[in-house]
């Protein structure tokens, strides 16, 4: 069943690519009638393969080459996406025209509307870049009637996805802009890696994350990301060697406080077996302390509800990451971004640090999470 579902996806992948280069170098073509065909095509071959090719072969390229090959692959893929879209406007205009106007023929002139399409999509793409690089810092303040020790200032960073792309200069960005928070306690909400623990481990990433400056520590849960890895057992080692301490199904009580680590969803599909329940985790705590649940999905919200918990902190949406996949995510999730509260119980989710495949953000940005937790006066 999975040779099928990657067959298919192959095939629909190269017909796709086929297909939007095929009109892409038509369009082209009336602007530039010296392309070469030959050279168009290599490159877009070229550049339909490198994300994958780049994970073939990234144990044999140097690390330059790999951020170079990964790099364009990714960016491609942002270029079809957009291109995709446009394509389809332009049809549906075209086909509502053609209905309004009888014998409506396409103006010549049109072509060079392609000019300005490429130019918004070269824009969305720059605008997309910088939006990925600035990163914010969200805050959010609240309040419990609960026992806690002292107020409480906690940093949390989801989906940094340390790979190819997201390397050293932009991991030691984060390391500073937590450490200029103050933080009494840092919480990775998952995907902390991107799809490799050997690149986080050659590249020595646990040098850095060190580095950290947390008053009770730096604490982190698996993300679907980790276990795309398929080494849980060398990423526990990793994440240990960085300081980080793993919370995988399972209760660590830090400064008066419970945090509560839920394994990931997607965690049966390589381990075999469920998850543990919220209501099982949270079975025997003093319900008078502040528990706090870190899972890196923000799903099933009703039952987390009802196990009496008062902060959950989610990553994994990244807002959709792109316009305009953010409508989407906010379909699919309660929330996909920011705070929602009902009643004593509180959820925050990210819209991450770093980026899944383009790196780019439309209409979303990077960040981190800053919440201050204080005894109610």
């Amino acid at each position: 069943m999975i040779v099928f579902f990657i067959l298919i996806t192959i095939v629909v992948y190269g017909l796709g690519n086929y297909y939007l280069g095929l009109r892409m170098f038509r369009n082209i073509k009336r602007i530039m009638p010296f392309l070469s065909a030959k050279l168009y095509w290599v490159v877009i071959i070229f550049l339909s393969l490198s994300f994958i090719l780049e994970r073939f072969l990234r144990k044999y390229l140097s690390k330059n080459l790999n951020y170079i090959i990964s790099l364009l692959g990714s960016y491609y893929i942002a270029v079809l996406f957009y291109v995709m879209i446009a394509f389809f406007l332009v049809d549906i205009l075209r086909f509502a025209l053609k209905i309004l106007i009888k014998g409506y023929k396409t103006p010549a002139v049109l072509a060079y509307a392609n000019i300005f399409v490429a130019a918004l999509i070269i824009l969305l793409i720059i605008v997309g870049t910088i939006n990925a690089l600035n990163t914010k810092v969200a805050e959010y303040k609240l309040s419990t009637k609960k026992e806690i020790d002292e107020d409480l200032n906690i940093v949390m960073v989801s989906d940094v996805h340390l790979g190819t792309i997201i390397t050293e200069r932009r991991l030691n960005k984060l390391v500073n802009l937590i450490n200029r928070q103050s933080p009494d306690i840092v919480i990775f909400a998952g995907d902390l890696i991107d799809d490799d623990i050997d690149i986080f481990e050659k590249r020595r990433y646990g040098e850095i994350l060190k580095n950290i400056k947390s008053k009770y520590g730096v604490y982190a849960v698996l993300g679907n990301h980790e276990y795309i890895s398929r080494d849980i057992e060398k990423v526990k080692k990793c994440y240990g060697e960085a300081g980080i301490g793993l919370i995988i199904d399972d209760v660590k009580k830090v400064d008066g406080v419970y945090l509560v680590g839920r394994d990931d969803l997607s965690s049966s599909r390589v381990n075999g077996k469920e998850r543990r329940s919220i209501k099982d985790l949270v079975e025997g705590l003093d319900k008078n302390k502040y528990i706090i649940v870190v899972d890196h999905q923000p799903r099933n919200i009703q039952e987390v509800k009802e196990a009496e918990v008062d902060l959950q902190l989610s990553g994994h949406t990244h807002k959709g990451q792109f316009f305009p996949i953010n409508y989407i995510t906010g379909k699919i999730y309660d929330i996909d971004h920011g705070i929602m509260q009902e009643g004593d119980f509180t959820l925050v989710v990210s819209s991450g640090y770093g980026t899944w495949g383009p790196p780019i953000r439309v209409a979303t940005l990077s960040e981190i999470v800053s919440i201050k937790v204080s005894k109610s006066r």
